[in-house]
């Protein structure tokens, strides 16, 4: 599977070079680490769901950005990133009623639809960004921590979450430029599909923190 969307980044990275070369457009590659982290809306009456903690990941991606006005762009293209499901449950059916550790590992494609807004020069070939929108994302794998029962026997196939963040870009030369940036995604839908038999129904969400690095030319 991985194979599978690494040949994915590259094909988009091409296809964008392309186009780049015949229309104004920029395209670009990032990579980062996240930090991933889950809300609990709702537990069930007797099956009680916390998060528990967080974990660091990371996030590698191809983009391209398209102007429609001055400073204004639109921002897609193709991410892989890793996340965790972490939780602590507490049932009185199981285990004795003390509470369990349950560790999920998913590997997601992303697809950004976001608008970015530049400021014009801060300082010398140096401008802010900031970035909005949404995020559809399609779950590719989850592998739980162990081979012993969990809670959630099935997660969802798609999120989709909102997008929120910024960051600072430097020109290094007539095309090319260097970025940073920090962005947060607060996941929408619930990921709980399926859950084991006698456990009550509950939901959870995701949230990430994503610390970007990457180059745009």
């Amino acid at each position: 599977m991985k194979k599978h969307v690494f040949s994915a980044l590259i094909a988009l990275f091409f296809v964008s070079t392309a186009k780049a070369q015949i229309d104004d457009y920029r395209i670009g590659i990032t990579l980062g680490p996240t930090v991933s982290y889950n809300r609990i809306p709702s537990s069930g009456e007797d099956t009680s769901v916390d998060k528990d903690g967080s974990a660091v990941k990371f996030i590698l991606g191809a983009f391209i950005d398209v102007p429609f006005r001055e400073n204004y762009y639109f921002h897609s293209g193709i991410n892989y990133v890793t996340r965790v499901t972490k939780l602590t449950i507490t049932d009185p059916r199981f285990n004795g009623g003390q509470p369990e550790n349950e560790r999920y590992d998913h590997e997601y494609l992303q697809v950004p639809l976001l608008v970015k807004l530049y400021t014009n020069e801060v300082l010398l070939d140096t401008r802010v960004f900031f970035n909005f929108g949404i995020v559809p994302e399609i779950r590719l794998t989850t592998n739980q921590e162990n081979d012993r029962i969990m809670s959630i026997s099935k997660f969802q196939s798609i999120d989709v979450a909102g997008n929120f963040g910024g960051g600072v870009e430097r020109a290094i030369g007539v095309n090319t430029n260097l970025f940073a940036a920090l962005n947060f995604n607060i996941g929408f839908l619930n990921q709980v599909s399926q859950q084991t038999s006698g456990y009550d129904e509950f939901k959870v969400k995701n949230n990430m923190f994503a610390l970007e690095f990457g180059i745009k030319f």
